[in-house]
């Protein structure tokens, strides 16, 4: 096993740009294209990977606010919501790193729309359930668990494709357009799924039609993915099969400082500041009063930060980054701390404002710090660390939902909130490698 370079740049680069003639042929692309925010746009198969993706994210953001809502209409309980979470989320805390191992192995168009088909399985059974009013809590757990083993073996393969959709000179650029178009679909897909709910009658039973909505999402990123060539392994995957790769993935990992450090603030904001999106449901419902159009509002809020955070992110200079993404973290448990505080609405549109471009920095400077400094050979074992995230995400909502049952949602979500801004700024002063990170 080849052991890691330390600090230096995009170790290896894989894409292969396809602007040429195509970009040429298409003026409107072109004009798009010549925008420095959205150059990624020049190349053809980064526009049928986002076109994908936002099918992708839609049905993930429709899935993760209508979960939680039909859970707490079902028990009223915040350890419930807490519950689901984790049962989401154990098979990506158990089964990511494999998904690394199949990103680094098999073709990741292959992969990906086996992912998808599952996906749009998945909602639709959900949504018979619901509409023919059998739906019980262990169904939603059941689909909970099925859907996060997906997410643990496809999500890998979507984030390693990344590089090699676009050349070394736009990563930076495709990684912010990226993380905008997840975040456009946490604007439009939470705020929908609330009114299409609330329009089909409220409860349990209006949020059947949304989840043959969200199949309908996962279809739409199945067959538009199609249009991508098929993606070759970046690695022969040759005797030693797959313990072999995990293992030289986690020495990999231990031996380069930086992507240690990356991922380890990473993971730990994952588990202190992202419980809050699973547990909104209660929050809204117990602390402000709302209902599903509320949810689905003040989710679309979070995702419109968010995505003002995303764009200005693809708009800097690859400077500064590591500053960056810890400036992002203090950010993010700052505005958590006014979230966890709010008993107005509107007071709590302006927090979680804020929340979404702390979380836009965080999930964005994170994957362009690792993509810039990982080794293409373990970059799909890399990526599958990362998606440990739900599983920390889960962990913590867990926490918080048994914390909350008896001290208060407010009072759990700010006490690991001020957790977070405290460790942060606590790197912020002993690590001067992750500071320094260009």
């Amino acid at each position: 096993m080849r052991l890691p370079r330390t600090g230096g740049p995009l170790a290896q680069s894989t894409g292969t740009t396809r602007a040429g003639s195509a970009l040429r042929s298409n003026p409107v692309t072109a004009r798009v294209a010549a925008l420095p925010t959205f150059a990624s746009f020049g190349e053809r198969d980064f526009r049928w990977f986002y076109l994908a993706m936002l099918g992708q994210m839609a049905g993930m953001n429709i899935q993760l606010v209508m979960r939680g809502y039909v859970v707490f209409e079902i028990t009223g309980s915040f350890a419930a919501l807490g519950g689901i979470a984790l049962a989401s989320a154990l098979p990506m805390l158990f089964l990511g790193v494999l998904g690394g191992v199949l990103a680094d192995r098999a073709p990741k168009k292959v992969v990906l729309q086996v992912g998808q088909f599952v996906s749009v399985l998945t909602a639709l059974g959900v949504g018979i359930l619901i509409l023919t009013d059998t739906i019980v809590l262990w169904h939603l757990f059941a689909a909970g668990a099925l859907q996060g083993i997906t997410m643990a073996l496809m999500m890998p393969s979507r984030q390693a494709m990344i590089p090699e959709v676009v050349g070394r000179d736009l990563l930076m650029n495709a990684v912010a357009l990226n993380s905008a178009g997840m975040n456009l679909m946490r604007v439009l897909a939470p705020a929908a799924a609330g009114f299409l709910t609330a329009a089909a009658g409220g409860g349990v039973i209006g949020a059947g039609p949304v989840y043959m909505v969200m199949a309908g999402t996962y279809f739409f990123a199945m067959v538009t993915l199609a249009m991508l060539p098929r993606q070759e392994a970046a690695s022969s995957g040759s005797a030693r099969g797959g313990l072999g790769d995990l293992r030289d993935g986690f020495v990999y990992v231990r031996h380069d400082p930086t992507i240690l450090i990356v991922l380890a603030v990473t993971l730990l904001s994952a588990f202190l500041a992202m419980p809050y999106i699973q547990l909104l449901p209660g929050f809204v419902k117990d602390v402000l009063d709302g209902g599903p159009v509320e949810l689905g509002l003040l989710t679309a809020v979070s995702g419109g930060g968010a995505l003002f955070g995303a764009l200005v992110i693809a708009s800097l200079p690859e400077r500064r980054r590591g500053l960056l993404l810890l400036l992002s973290v203090v950010g993010l448990g700052a505005s958590l701390i006014l979230l966890a505080g709010s008993t107005a609405f509107w007071f709590a549109v302006i927090a979680i404002v804020f929340v979404g471009i702390g979380t836009a920095g965080r999930q964005a400077f994170s994957q362009i710090l690792l993509h810039s400094y990982v080794e293409n050979e373990f970059r799909g074992r890399v990526m599958a660390l990362m998606m440990l995230q739900p599983g920390m995400m889960a962990l913590g909502a867990f926490v918080i939902g048994v914390v909350a049952e008896r001290a208060g949602i407010d009072i759990a979500m700010g006490a690991l909130a001020i957790g977070l801004v405290g460790i942060a700024a606590f790197i912020m002063v002993a690590s001067p490698r992750l500071r320094r990170l260009e």
